[in-house]
């Protein structure tokens, strides 16, 4: 699955594994920054190697295009679209 600003992935290994992320900006070294919206804040996301990370296939809420377009996004977006996500997850299971 194609990691792309946006989309919801989880991290596999360490002190983050099993949180749920979104992708924020895929950058040229392959490496991509991944924001929470509570630690990992728009302002200060955490750049993660891919290999590291789980994507799910789902795309939070529009917030992908909206960085796309330029406009800001605030953190607690990020955190109720991440909670929603996160409880459907939760119920597919």
């Amino acid at each position: 699955m194609r990691l792309e600003p946006g989309r919801v992935v989880s991290s596999r290994a360490g002190r983050d594994r099993g949180k749920l992320y979104v992708v924020y900006r895929v950058l040229d070294d392959g490496f991509v920054l991944v924001v929470d919206g509570d630690k990992r804040t728009v302002a200060r996301p955490k750049r993660k190697n891919p290999r590291h990370l789980v994507a799910h296939p789902v795309v939070a809420g529009g917030l992908g295009d909206r960085w796309a377009r330029g406009e800001t996004v605030k953190d607690a977006e990020v955190r109720a679209a991440l909670a929603a996500i996160a409880a459907k997850l939760e119920e597919a299971g």
